[in-house]
C-alpha cells in the first residue's frame, strides 16, 4: 500500500502468509494445525474472507457441519460472488441434512460460474440421494464435460449410471477413473460393486482386494469382498472377510448381521444368533436382526420381545421397510409359539404395508401379465418347435435344474441330492434369464451358432462352479418359465418338477418377506393363488412336451418317506446311492435362501398341513384355489 510503513505492510502480509501455510496443513491432513492457524488469524482479523472460507473446509472435513455453515456464510454475506464459497456451502449443507439449503447454494455457485465443475458434479450427487436420477445423471454429465479428466467427477458420474441401471456404463467409466487415479481405493471399491451387479462376483474381489492394499481399515471393501466371495460360493471366505470389516468398523450393527446371515448359510446357527444379538446390542431398532433371530428359533415370545417388537412396527421415525421387516419378525415370532390368530394379524399388516411400498415404486403383480406370458410361452414351444430345434445345444449330463413354485420344497431336494458326493447344490443361479437375454421365446430362425455359443459358455460356469462333479443343481424356482429355452440349450439335462399342498405354499411365500423386486405376488393371498394356478398351468403344458428327462418330487411323499423318495432322486440323476444323502441336514454347504434353517433340520412334518392353523383367515386364497376339491395338487 502507498504510503504506508514498512511494519504496516508487513502486517497486511502476514495473513496471506499465514492462511498459505494453513492450506497447506489441510492439503497433507493436518487439519488441527490448519485450524490453529485460522483461528488465530480471524482473531486478529475476524473478517479475513480467506481465513472464514478456509475454517469452513477445515471444521466441515473434521466433521462438524454445523460449524461449517457458520463460517462459510459469513463467506458469501460478506462476498456474495465468490462461486466456491457457495459451492462449499452447498456441501456443508448436504453433510447437516438439509438437502433445499444444499440444492439452492449449488445452484447459485452455477450462476456465477457456470464452468465450475465440482458444483455440478456435487449437485448431482445431492439429486441422486434425493431419487431425482434424471436431473442427477445430466448434472453428473454436464461436470463431465467441464472436467473430462477429473477422477472424482468421473467417479460420480458412474454412481448415478450405476443407480439408474446403467452397470455397463458405470464399469466403463470406473475404468477410465481408475486409469486417472490408480491408488484410489474407493473407486476400486465402486467397481466391485458394479462387477457384482453385473453378475461377475469373481472379477468384483479383485478390486476390492486391490482396495484392501491400499487401506487395510476400508470396511466398505471388506464387506464387498465377503459379497463377492458368498455369491462365488466361498462362504467361509465370505464369513472371515465380514469379521475383517467389523474389526475396521465394529459399530456398525448391519455388518454384525450379514455375519450372521452367512454364518447361518452354513449352519453354524449359535454364532449366527450371537451376531444377531450383538447387532441388537448396537442398535436395539435394528428389525432385521429380530426378524433373523426368529427364523433361527432364537427368539423367544415372551412379553419383552413381544413388546419391543410392537413399538418398532409402529415406531414414529422408523423408515417404513424397518418397520414391514419387524412386522414379519413379529409374526414369525407369534407363529413359532403356535399363537396363530396373532401371527396373521401382524403378518397381514405386514403384507398390506410392503405391498403399497412396493406398488408406489411400480414393483407390482400383475395377474394378466402373467396370464399372458404363459399363455404366449404355452403357443410358442410346441412339440414342432422341440423337433426343429433339436441339435441346437450342447448334449450335457452336467445341468439339473429343480423348479415350481418357491416354497414348495425345491431347497430340501436341492439339499438332499447336493449331499451326494458326485453332485454340486450351486443354489438359485440367475444364468439363464440372463442367457435368455435378446432371443426372445422360441424362434426356428434362432442361430445356431449363438445357441451353441451360449450353451458351452454356461456349460464351462457350471464346471467351474462344479469342481468335478457329475451333476449341478441350478435351484431357481422360476426356471419353469425358462424350461423351453433351457430344454433348446441342454437337451441332455434333468428337471425335477416340486410339487406341495398349495395352501401352504401360498402361506410360506406370504409368511416370506422376499427381496424388493422378487416375488412381488406373495403379499396378498388371493395373488398368491393366481400365481399358483399359472404355474400349475405351465407345468401341466411342459409334462406334455418338454424333450427332457423329468421328475416330480412331491414334498408331502418326501417328508413321509424321506429315503425311498430320496433314493428315486438319486437314481433319477444317473447315480449310486449314497446312505449320506439321508443326513442332508449335516451337509457343510451353504444354503442362502429363505430355507437356510429348515433345510439344516431333520425331515419333520409340522409343515405339512400348516395352513389348517390359519384356515379361518384364508378367504381370500381359497375362493381362488376352489376350496371344494380337497386334493389342491397341481394338474399333469
Amino acid at each position: 500500500m502507498k504510503g504506508a510503513s514498512r511494519a504496516e505492510r508487513r502486517r497486511q502480509r502476514a495473513p496471506a502468509t499465514e492462511v498459505l501455510t494453513a492450506t497447506e496443513h489441510r492439503a497433507a491432513g493436518r487439519l488441527e494445525k490448519a485450524e490453529l492457524i485460522c483461528r488465530k488469524i480471524l482473531k486478529k482479523a475476524p473478517e479475513n474472507i480467506d481465513a472464514l472460507h478456509l475454517m469452513g473446509l477445515v471444521v466441515l472435513e473434521r466433521g462438524d457441519p454445523r460449524q461449517a455453515i457458520k463460517f462459510l456464510s459469513q463467506v458469501v454475506a460478506r462476498s456474495p460472488d465468490f462461486g466456491h464459497a457457495h459451492a462449499n456451502l452447498g456441501n456443508a449443507y448436504r453433510a447437516a441434512a438439509r438437502p433445499d439449503d444444499a440444492r439452492a447454494s449449488y445452484r447459485r455457485a452455477i450462476a456465477l460460474q457456470p464452468r465450475f465443475a465440482p458444483a455440478h458434479t456435487n449437485l448431482g450427487l445431492l439429486l441422486y440421494e434425493q431419487g431425482d436420477l434424471p436431473a442427477a445423471l445430466s448434472s453428473c454429465q454436464r461436470a463431465l464435460q467441464l472436467d473430462p479428466d477429473n477422477p472424482d467427477v468421473i467417479n460420480n458420474l458412474a454412481n448415478v449410471c450405476a443407480a439408474s441401471g446403467q452397470k455397463e456404463q458405470a464399469e466403463t467409466l470406473l475404468r477410465r477413473a481408475l486409469e486417472r487415479a490408480p491408488d484410489r481405493p474407493d473407486i476400486h471399491v465402486n467397481l466391485g460393486n458394479v462387477l457384482t451387479d453385473l453378475g461377475r462376483p469373481e472379477d468384483a474381489a479383485v478390486y476390492y482386494e486391490r482396495a484392501i492394499e491400499i487401506r487395510p481399515d476400508l470396511a466398505r471393501a471388506h464387506i464387498g469382498l465377503a459379497i463377492s466371495r458368498r455369491l462365488s460360493g466361498d462362504v467361509a471366505g465370505a464369513v472371515d472377510s465380514y469379521r475383517d470389516a467389523i474389526r475396521s468398523a465394529p459399530g456398525q450393527a448391519a455388518y454384525w448381521n450379514d455375519l450372521g446371515s452367512t454364518l447361518r448359510a452354513v449352519g453354524r446357527f449359535a454364532e449366527a444368533a450371537e451376531a444377531f444379538r450383538q447387532a441388537l446390542a448396537i442398535d436395539p431398532n435394528f428389525a432385521d436382526a429380530y426378524r433373523n433371530l426368529a427364523y433361527c428359533q432364537q427368539l423367544a415370545a415372551d412379553e419383552a420381545n413381544l413388546d419391543r417388537l410392537a413399538a418398532l412396527v409402529d415406531h414414529p421415525t422408523l423408515p417404513p421397510e424397518e418397520r414391514v421387516i419387524a412386522g414379519f419378525a413379529l409374526g414369525k415370532a407369534l407363529d413359532n409359539a403356535d399363537q396363530f390368530d396373532a401371527a396373521f394379524a401382524a403378518y397381514e399388516r405386514a403384507n398390506k404395508t410392503y405391498r403399497e411400498l412396493r406398488w408406489r415404486t411400480g414393483d407390482r403383480f400383475d395377474p394378466e401379465v402373467l396370464r399372458r406370458r404363459v399363455d404366449e410361452i404355452i403357443t410358442a414351444y410346441t412339440p414342432e418347435f422341440f423337433a426343429a430345434a433339436a441339435g441346437l445345444g450342447a448334449a450335457s449330463d452336467l445341468p439339473v435344474f429343480i423348479v415350481g413354485m418357491p416354497r414348495s420344497g425345491t431347497s430340501l431336494v436341492e439339499q438332499i441330492a447336493a449331499t451326494h458326493s458326485r453332485v454340486f447344490g450351486a443354489g438359485e443361479l440367475k444364468d439363464i434369464g440372463k442367457l435368455s437375454t435378446g432371443l426372445g421365446l422360441a424362434n426356428v430362425d434362432w442361430n445356431p451358432a449363438e445357441i451353441r455359443r451360449r450353451a458351452d459358455a454356461h456349460l464351462e460356469r457350471l464346471r467351474s462352479l462344479g469342481r468335478g462333479a457329475d451333476r449341478v443343481i441350478d435351484k431357481l424356482p422360476d426356471n419353469v418359465f425358462q424350461l423351453g429355452l433351457i430344454a433348446t440349450l441342454f437337451p441332455s439335462a434333468r428337471v425335477v418338477f416340486c410339487d406341495r399342498d398349495p395352501r401352504d405354499i401360498a402361506l410360506s411365500c406370504f409368511f416370506q418377506k422376499f427381496s424388493a423386486g422378487e416375488l412381488t405376488f406373495s403379499y396378498d393371498l388371493a395373488e398368491c393363488g393366481i400365481r399358483y394356478w399359472e404355474t400349475a398351468r405351465l407345468m401341466g403344458h411342459w409334462h406334455r412336451v418338454l424333450p427332457l428327462r423329468m421328475l416330480d418330487m412331491s414334498y408331502e411323499a418326501l417328508v413321509s418317506d424321506p429315503e425311498g423318495q430320496s433314493r428315486r432322486l438319486i437314481e433319477f440323476l444317473g447315480l449310486a446311492w449314497e446312505p449320506a444323502c439321508l443326513n442332508f441336514h449335516q451337509t457343510q454347504r451353504a444354503v442362502l435362501t429363505a430355507s437356510s434353517w429348515q433345510v439344516r433340520q431333520p425331515v419333520y412334518t409340522r409343515s405339512v398341513g400348516r395352513w389348517m392353523h390359519y384356515k379361518q383367515h384364508l378367504g381370500p386364497l381359497l375362493a381362488v384355489l376352489h376350496e371344494e376339491v380337497d386334493d389342491c395338487k397341481m394338474p399333469t
